[in-house]
């Protein structure tokens, strides 16, 4: 009889244990995610107006209900944006049957040489469902000063570079940007951290 009451107590001692290092792993595991989370005080992205690298009116309503990475670039940089197009393109390309309310957004930085040709052929060469989007960075409410993404170019050179920012920006459904992914970038690390913020915004609407 005592032989199975301890054998009893050990087991509930071992289950309980096993429940308390789960629910820990799970917090931790959530810390994370909300460490990358603009949260719980997202900036909610106010309307605008630009072209897109067809030429057409882009705005709010081509980002609502529909998860958005955004990437600001230009297409004459020599390394940091075609291998950040081509890793979002790959983490995409894998979500997109899953997820069809996805989309990639390319932001130029330096418009004074990006015309919405150069725009299109660039973002196209990546993926045909690319968004190219031509915008004034100092205008009024664009994504690039909503968003607060610092730039730089000395235009002394006629083949200058512009120092920019490498991160993604992720805007939800409701068009609310809600986190920002940091370099180096890898396409199965988006799909993975992408998983898991929507996971956590879903739960939480």
């Amino acid at each position: 009889m005592i032989p199975a009451i301890v054998a009893l107590s050990i087991l509930a001692t071992s289950i309980g244990f096993y429940i308390s290092l789960k629910q820990s792993q799970n917090r931790l595991e959530q810390n994370n995610i909300v460490q990358s989370l603009f949260w719980p005080n997202p900036k909610e992205i106010v309307d605008f107006t630009t072209k897109d690298h067809n030429g057409d009116l882009f705005g709010l309503e081509q980002i609502s209900e529909k998860w958005t990475f955004i990437f600001f670039g230009y297409t004459n940089c020599p390394d940091i944006c075609p291998i950040t197009m081509s890793v979002m393109t790959d983490a995409y390309q894998a979500l997109i049957d899953e997820y069809k309310n996805i989309q990639i957004i390319f932001v130029t930085v330096d418009p004074d040489r990006d015309n919405i040709d150069k725009l299109k052929s660039y973002v196209s060469f990546f993926d045909p469902d690319i968004v190219g989007l031509y915008e004034k960075p100092t205008t009024e409410n664009s994504l690039t000063k909503q968003i607060g993404v610092a730039h730089y170019n000395n235009k002394e050179d006629g083949k200058y570079i512009v120092d920019h920012s490498a991160s993604i920006f992720i805007i939800d459904p409701k068009m609310r940007l809600v986190s920002k992914i940091s370099p180096p970038h890898k396409s199965d690390e988006i799909i993975e951290k992408f998983k898991k913020i929507k996971r956590f915004i879903d739960e939480k609407s």
